[in-house]
């Protein structure tokens, strides 16, 4: 099963300033933390996906996933951020995002929350340290939650890295 996520909005809010603009982000839950993926950089969430593993695969990686005929490859995001691992049970959630070259990759997740609009004003910048490396834009807070965007390229750029020298 999966939900299509195309649509994006980034336009100034009304009563704001001109240069304030407003971008869609899909929530999601990753060992007890939330993230965000910018929605123009995703194409669709999976919500039980099928995933075949491939021998010799570095351990960010879960395996790959057939998406009507394409071969997708599905990277752990707990791995690749660090975090403690998950056994892979079933359903596997999964957001598919766009990389450079017009290939699909896969992040699995915990759970995906929701789509909000976050005013660019509102995001916080992280310090220069091992978090910037890992993709993280900035951050997001209110009274109960932290919400730390992601940059999609930034995190999977070591995954297309490591297929160009391969080739």
């Amino acid at each position: 099963m999966s939900v299509q996520m195309m649509m994006s909005d980034r336009t100034p809010l009304p009563n704001r300033r001109a240069d304030d603009t407003t971008a869609r982000w899909v929530c999601f839950e990753l060992a007890g933390q939330m993230y965000g993926l910018e929605i123009l950089k995703v194409q669709e969430v999976l919500a039980d996906a099928e995933i075949e593993s491939v021998p010799g695969a570095p351990y960010q990686i879960l395996g790959v996933s057939n998406l009507r005929g394409s071969i997708v490859t599905i990277m752990d995001l707990r791995h690749r951020l660090g975090l403690a691992s998950r056994p892979l049970t079933n359903p596997i959630c999964v957001i598919v995002v766009d990389a450079q070259g017009g290939e699909s990759v896969g992040l699995r997740v915990d759970r995906v929350a929701d789509v909000r609009c976050i005013r660019a004003s509102t995001v916080k910048s992280v310090p220069e340290t091992s978090s910037t490396a890992s993709g993280v834009l900035g951050v997001v807070t209110n009274n109960t939650e932290v919400l730390s965007l992601l940059d999609t390229d930034a995190l999977i750029a070591p995954l297309l890295n490591a297929r160009q020298i391969a080739a």
